[in-house]
């Protein structure tokens, strides 16, 4: 993970169930400014279900995290992430664990990270993708995910129920067949996905609901190869991508018991009712965000020496409402095969925000006919 809330200013994100599931934990995907709905490559499960990883071989990915913030004391992430690939066939798997602490006392209420505290939460997901020969990736995912009753939430002293919702993940990409100029070679690629969809959620209160954090994405890129090997590895490789994004999460006004109360939108609905405009409160006054406002940019590239080592810089810019959610990022990352490492530093404006920290990885590959290929330690053994 490697972005917070803002306290203040938050649109659509200000009331969805469930707001720790729109989190990225991959770090090389947050690097690269979560421009990564085109890419096929395992690790970017958690912006698309259309993946493909390596055949024969299982990757696996702990996730182990201990988080404050100004006003939440602690939270912890525990987790797991799996893949395995047989034939076209890619199986994927996953595990969080988010265990929160107290808070500060505050007035502030919409800040999905201080909705519930002193409870835990799960979230289960399973995927599924194919990869067919001409260059089409499509994957399916289904979330599972439970909180647990909490002591409260936001600045009121009231109990929150247990909750549990199911999700859906679609999506898919292209990868171009390559087009060679003299010493360089391009290899495009688009993709699209819609993450999280669902029916809403009684998440904090009995009597209203809460709608799934539901995004759409699309974007695309290139990987450039400049056809130059050194013991059979590309001496450097270049990837540069562009997706936006769009939060599909609504909600409306309903009578009850003579009060209003603030129901989730249907999300079929919200699929095409989210394209207007939307209204939201900042620092106690109305504003409102158009289309164009409420569109969330992501820009990445990568630069890779020898197929192993990875520098990478990424940027977001978040939509109006949820500005100071944009960042910066620069990482980094080497494979040794057996054991991949990234990192990545996050910049961010908000100086109060959770996820200013470094922030890594580790990936292992278990490949099951116990073979693999030579790494950059061997090469520069040699």
């Amino acid at each position: 993970m490697a972005f917070g809330w803002s306290a203040d200013s938050l649109a659509q994100l200000n009331n969805v169930a469930f707001p720790f599931s729109y989190l990225n934990t991959n770090i090389k995907s947050l690097s690269l400014g979560n421009a990564t709905v085109s890419l096929n490559g395992i690790g970017h499960d958690e912006i698309t279900p259309a993946v493909a990883g390596e055949k024969g071989v299982i990757q696996v990915a702990p996730i182990w995290r201990n988080d404050s913030w100004t006003l939440r004391k602690s939270w912890k992430t525990r987790g797991l992430k799996m893949n395995y690939r047989t034939g076209s066939s890619n199986f994927g798997f996953s595990f969080h664990h988010y265990a929160t602490n107290e808070q500060e006392s505050t007035a502030l209420f919409y800040v999905p990270f201080i909705y519930k505290y002193n409870h835990d939460e799960i979230h289960l997901a399973t995927r599924y993708s194919y990869s067919f020969q001409s260059g089409l990736t499509v994957g399916t995912g289904l979330n599972y995910m439970y909180s647990s009753e909490g002591d409260g939430y936001a600045s009121r002293n009231q109990k929150t129920k247990a909750a549990d919702a199911w999700t859906l993940d679609i999506g898919a990409n292209y990868q171009f067949s390559d087009i060679s100029f003299s010493q360089v070679t391009f290899q495009p690629h688009v993709g699209i996905a819609l993450t999280d969809f669902g029916m809403p959620s009684r998440y904090v209160e009995s009597n209203s609901s809460n709608p799934m954090p539901a995004t759409l994405r699309i974007g695309g890129g290139t990987n450039i190869s400049f056809n130059k090997k050194v013991d059979g590895r590309e001496v450097l490789e270049l990837s540069v991508m562009q997706n936006v994004s769009k939060i599909m999460a609504r909600t409306i006004q309903k009578p009850h018991e003579n009060e209003m109360h603030v129901d989730a939108m249907n999300p079929f609905k919200a699929l095409i009712k989210s394209w207007g405009a939307y209204e939201y409160v900042a620092n106690g006054s109305e504003k409102k965000a158009d289309l164009a406002e409420q569109l969330w940019w992501h820009s990445g590239m990568e630069l890779v020496f020898l197929e192993s080592i990875a520098v990478r810089l990424g940027y977001q810019k978040a939509g109006k409402a949820e500005e100071q959610l944009s960042y910066w990022s620069l990482g980094a990352g080497i494979d040794l095969y057996y054991v991949v490492l990234d990192y990545t530093h996050i910049n961010i404006k908000n100086y109060n925000n959770v996820f200013l920290k470094p922030h890594w990885q580790i990936t292992g590959r278990i490949p099951l006919d116990g073979q693999r290929p030579d790494t950059i330690l061997d090469i520069l053994s040699n």
